[in-house]
């Protein structure tokens, strides 16, 4: 029993330390595995330049990073999928690239603060033979308590949120192809 006792404090002990060394944590983690896992499988829709997974949030008093689970581009295409699968007509393609980010913390002078996150990716849609290409510029706020953020749970809804927004920017453009579901 007693060597129990002191094999458990000497590991919690060792944790204590290790803990304490590193600072605190610098790197907030965000898991949207699960939103990517349920989309439904889309081959018709791609988002290219997959890997970036970390959110630098700015407008903080301490920089904030946010580290998107499997990564930022899988996570909004997974939201396109959902929008946009179940328009889905034959012979229709969606190729998007060069998807980049910006998101940060604005606090108006006596208004509540809100995070903003702005999306720009540029997408090629070709429906039944016609072409359509465009640069899309997508932006979704959320209210934020700055003290502490919870970026863990906002950045999720503000991929979501610009997701679906272009999304309906997306589906917009293929109806103005003129081509019928």
């Amino acid at each position: 029993m007693m060597k129990f006792a002191v094999t458990k404090f000497a590991v919690t002990a060792t944790a204590v330390m290790m803990l304490s060394a590193c600072g605190g944590k610098t790197m907030i983690e965000s898991d949207m595995s699960r939103t990517v896992a349920a989309s439904p499988a889309s081959p018709w829709l791609t988002l290219e330049n997959k890997g970036d997974h970390v959110i630098n949030v700015g407008g903080l008093s301490d920089s904030a990073k946010v580290q998107v689970s499997p990564d930022i581009a899988s996570a909004v295409e997974a939201g396109l999928r959902t929008s946009l699968q179940p328009k889905y007509f034959t012979d229709l393609i969606i190729g998007c690239r060069g998807l980049q980010q910006v998101t940060a913390v604005h606090t108006p002078d006596g208004e509540p603060s809100v995070v903003t996150m702005e999306l720009t990716v540029n997408c090629r849609i070709v429906a039944r033979g016609i072409v359509a290409s465009k640069v899309y510029h997508v932006s979704q706020t959320a209210p934020v308590q700055t003290d502490p953020p919870r970026l863990d749970t906002i950045v999720p809804s503000l991929i979501s949120g610009a997701s679906s927004k272009l999304a309906d920017q997306l589906w917009a453009d293929v109806v103005a192809t003129g081509v019928r579901r």
